[in-house]
């Protein structure tokens, strides 16, 4: 049984890693990953370890890398002002010309769930775990 199963590292297509994917192995977990209702998965930031059984994936597990945008801080002074929005907005303009597949803020207080919300992000569901 478990005897049958390989594992590989594998990077993104258009890696310069050590074993980049051939475009059928990522497709066919592109395919696996939207069946679910999951994000598409980032070609560059990307490693995953496959699990086969022949040539058929059997599992995997997929290490990614996704922005984590906060702390966020304004003065004292400068609270009250347009200063947050406008910070968040150009973070926003920034992930987005680079092409990020999504990215994260733990929203501490009311107005940084504020802005969060007014940018269209959406509060997790699922249990969220940490290493530290």
């Amino acid at each position: 049984m478990a005897e049958d199963i390989t594992f590989e590292w594998i990077d993104g297509p258009n890696s310069t890693g050590p074993r980049p994917a051939t475009i059928a192995e990522w497709d066919a977990i592109d395919e696996l990953c939207a069946a679910r209702g999951w994000m598409s998965l980032n070609r560059q930031l990307t490693r995953i370890l496959v699990a086969k059984r022949g040539e058929e994936i059997a599992g995997f597990i997929v290490l990614q890398l996704v922005p984590h945008t906060e702390p966020l801080y304004v003065a004292p002074s400068e609270r009250g002002t347009d200063l947050a929005a406008s910070l968040a907005d150009q973070m926003v303009e920034f992930l987005l010309s680079v092409k990020a597949r999504g990215w994260m803020v733990v929203a501490d207080n009311p107005h940084a769930k504020k802005l969060c919300e007014d940018r269209g992000m959406t509060k997790v569901k699922s249990p969220v775990f940490i290493a530290k």
